[in-house]
């Protein structure tokens, strides 16, 4: 159920610009980005949700452009969207690693506290 959730979205946008001329390799791009950071939890780090919501909201707009038949427009939307998922995923990634290193540090902290007792 909860895969279903994540594709929902994607084919929600598929079926929408079925007549569209878009871009499909890099909507797909797009797409896998979405998916990679919403799995890695960019929806849990508020930094990373942003980019992750604008680049949802700019592939939607994509659609949109292509529909209208101004591809140029919607291929600037696309990479944008690319470059948002992307850094949502590396914000959802960094703030993951920091704080695996900050409990590494309490747990060290914790060692050296006992060991001089």
């Amino acid at each position: 159920m909860h895969v279903f959730k994540l594709w929902l979205p994607t084919l929600t946008v598929l079926c929408a610009c079925a007549g569209a001329e878009l871009n499909q390799a890099r909507a797909t791009d797009v797409q896998a980005a979405v998916l990679a950071a919403e799995q890695v939890g960019a929806n849990d780090s508020p930094k990373a949700a942003l980019h992750l919501q604008l680049a949802k909201e700019q592939l939607v707009s994509a659609q949109r452009l292509a529909a209208d038949g101004d591809q140029n427009n919607s291929n600037l939307l696309l990479e944008r969207a690319k470059v948002d998922a992307e850094l949502a995923l590396q914000l959802a990634r960094t703030e993951r690693e920091q704080a695996s290193a900050r409990e590494a540090w309490e747990k060290i902290r914790e060692t050296k506290q006992q060991s001089a007792r």
